[in-house]
């Protein structure tokens, strides 16, 4: 710091100027003395320039100040809290799905379906430059064989990726064709029963490269619902299956200034809930076009996307005595995206657009009387930018932003036998970040972050019912959009063989959205606006390589939560749902015998509530606190080598321990599961 100061006052002067009376010595009293005794007119005149420099500079100089405190308290490099996992680290822990493994990095979760990071539960995914919302479902689609890196991005990113990214993002980069033919073929099976198997292969015809990868798949137990569960609607008289089935083809061209391509993707998805009418049949056909162009340190680039999704959802009454269908129909989703980007040097601007129609339709199954319909189209265009600035030899600024606008449009709805049509709503933001690194020492960098975040309620959270005898979703047509500001101050140290990074953050939102579920006949859910509320706490990470081939990595999160302002004073200091006090993830690492790896993972993370209400128990005696667990997972792969081409065994077991634990809402874990994996690569 005393090299900041001695630039500071060298810029803009002794900061004995402004005449402390405390910390001025007696020289430098006399000296402030003179500067205000009597002067002639001659010498007052002169003497009136002078005070206007002095007090320009001294304005200066605290604008600089403040500046550089705001910039020290609160602002994030580029790479700040920032996690790069390699396609080399996933072919090491081959894990049957992503969420297997981003489940075992520090401050992730996955409760409730929905993604979150230190505390916030609104990130961003984006897959190869396009968004793909937050939910663990999007990261179920893709598969790890496809995956070229994955970056974990900690903190509010609305900067850069919008209003999905209030604690952060996932982006993921997928595999792209390459002129060497290659084959792979995956076959696994666990012990529920469960199996998938994955064919991946690339090569190059007529000068364009291309790649193909497919799947078909089966996860028996995905979901297991509680005996003690007041949700009626969710009471399973079966076991729940994932069924998953589809493929991508990619081709592109490259040359010296140019990249072109193409790719296709198609999915087709069975989600069973545990009763033979209580399931959802997915469709998605997602073609793409990209583009690349580099005129010397100038970099643009363009993607376009069109996605077509159809869910047909099933749905009986609610509970165990009538199964029979009760409702059924389609859930359509039509979206475009363009992305157009250019990078030159240190300074980034991009252009986004969306258009997304969507529609829901709800019909009896008895005589196909309609319950609800509703259609709505959401116009969004995002403008964002960003540069870098290096000064001082070992500091390093970045100032970003990104303006989004939203135009809701067409929103008609049909409810109780009358149909009406919403007016036109318009929503805007500018979400601002600044970021600040200091590399105090070659082995010791200190950094922070000071971000905004803004995620309005899309038009199925306002306006969309369901409603059946055991369960009912409600509208809420009132909610307003939820804003964030997140702070963070990290510091990281790095040694030979290992390295540590220590991060304070704290996010603060207005008019939180969270989602409440009540007991009864019928459950019922809405989502509502909390009021404000706060997230705040410290994240440890420590990489230490030991010795004969050993290595250590832990990862300790400690979050705190907290709703400060309510109209509903009673839920004023309680938690935020699904956010532990304690989360901990400890991997110990043996690759001390060539081409095998052996892995052991501890995973904890401490009691949790489901919902902001903090119900120990409910009126009807229901329990809504997930209590504490630690699982152990342990993870053996072989390598065998012949001549060009290559096998590769997997053994895992997860949950070693067989700790039926409690999770998410009203669910428990299926306990010890045991998985084999073969892999051929030719």
């Amino acid at each position: 710091m005393l090299r900041i100061w001695q630039k500071i006052t060298s810029s803009y002067g002794s900061h004995a100027l402004r005449g402390n009376p405390v910390r001025d010595a007696p020289a430098s009293r006399t000296r402030t003395a003179e500067r205000f005794r009597l002067h002639s007119h001659a010498e007052r005149g002169n003497d009136k320039f002078k005070f206007r420099e002095v007090i320009v500079a001294q304005i200066l100089r605290r604008m600089f100040r403040a500046c550089l405190l705001l910039c020290c308290l609160g602002t994030a490099l580029a790479d700040n809290s920032r996690e790069i996992i390699s396609a080399a680290e996933i072919e090491r822990e081959k894990p049957a799905s992503l969420m297997e493994l981003l489940r075992k990095r520090g401050g992730l979760g996955d409760s409730s379906g929905a993604l979150s990071l230190r505390g916030v539960p609104k990130i961003a995914l984006y897959v190869d430059g396009f968004s793909r919302g937050g939910a663990v479902t999007e990261l179920e689609k893709i598969k790890p064989q496809d995956v070229a890196t994955i970056e974990i991005i900690r903190g509010a990113a609305s900067n850069r990726y919008g209003a999905d990214a209030l604690g952060g993002a996932i982006i993921i980069t997928t595999l792209q064709a390459k002129p060497q033919w290659e084959l792979g073929l995956v076959q696994g099976y666990d012990s529920l029963d469960s199996h998938y198997s994955r064919a991946i292969g690339s090569g190059a015809v007529g000068g364009i490269d291309v790649r193909a990868s497919f799947e078909d798949s089966l996860s028996n137990r995905w979901m297991i619902q509680r005996d003690n569960s007041p949700l009626l609607s969710m009471a399973q008289t079966q076991h729940s299956g994932f069924a998953k089935r589809g493929g991508d083809i990619k081709a592109g061209y490259r040359n010296d200034w140019l990249t072109v391509g193409a790719e296709l993707n198609y999915l087709e998805q069975t989600r069973n809930y545990g009763r033979p009418n209580n399931y959802n049949e997915y469709t998605t056909v997602r073609p793409k076009l990209f583009s690349e162009m580099r005129f010397g340190e100038l970099k643009l680039n363009g993607k376009l996307m069109y996605e077509d999704n159809r869910t047909d959802v099933f749905r009986d009454v609610g509970g165990t005595e009538n199964l029979a269908l009760y409702m059924q129909g389609p859930e359509t989703e039509n979206s475009v995206n363009l992305e157009v980007q250019a990078d030159y040097r240190n300074f980034n601007a991009g252009l986004v657009y969306a258009v997304n129609q969507a529609g829901i339709e709800q019909r009896l199954a008895s005589n196909g009387q309609r319950l609800f319909a509703m259609d709505s189209t959401v116009n969004r265009i995002g403008l964002f930018g960003g540069y870098g600035l290096d000064f001082w030899d070992d500091w390093h600024l970045d100032a970003s932003g990104r303006y989004d606008q939203y135009d809701y449009s067409g929103i008609s709805i049909y409810d109780a036998g009358l149909d009406s049509r919403e007016p036109d709503a318009f929503k805007k933001a500018f979400n601002p970040k600044l970021a600040l690194s200091w590399k105090t020492l070659p082995w010791l960098t200190l950094r922070s972050s000071a971000a905004t975040g803004f995620m309005p309620p899309d038009p199925a959270t306002l306006y969309f019912r369901q409603t059946r005898p055991n369960y009912v979703v409600l509208p809420n047509p009132t909610l307003k959009p939820e804003q964030s500001t997140t702070l963070d101050f990290g510091t990281e140290a790095s040694w030979q063989g290992g390295k540590a990074e220590l991060t304070w953050f704290y996010t603060r939102w207005t008019d939180k959205m969270e989602s409440l579920v009540t007991s009864g006949t019928p459950n019922i859910k809405q989502t509502v606006n909390l009021g404000a509320s706060e997230s705040k706490g410290l994240e440890l990470s420590i990489n230490q390589s030991l010795v004969d081939a050993w290595n250590l990595a832990l990862n300790y999160t400690l979050t705190t939560t907290k709703i400060t302002e309510s109209l509903n004073s009673a839920i004023i200091g309680n938690e935020l749902a699904f956010q532990p006090r304690h989360r901990i993830n400890a991997v110990l690492t043996y690759t001390g015998i060539p081409g095998l790896t052996t892995r052991l993972n501890l995973h904890h993370e401490s009691e949790q509530y489901m919902d902001f209400r903090n119900l120990g128990r409910d009126a009807n005696g229901y329990a809504w606190l997930n209590k504490a667990y630690t699982t152990l997972d342990f993870l053996v792969t072989k390598k065998i080598g012949i001549d060009k081409h290559s096998v590769n065994l997997t053994l895992a077991v997860n949950n070693l321990l067989d700790n039926r634990f409690e999770k998410s809402l009203f669910q428990s874990d299926p306990g010890r599961i045991v998985r084999g994996e073969i892999g051929v690569n030719f």
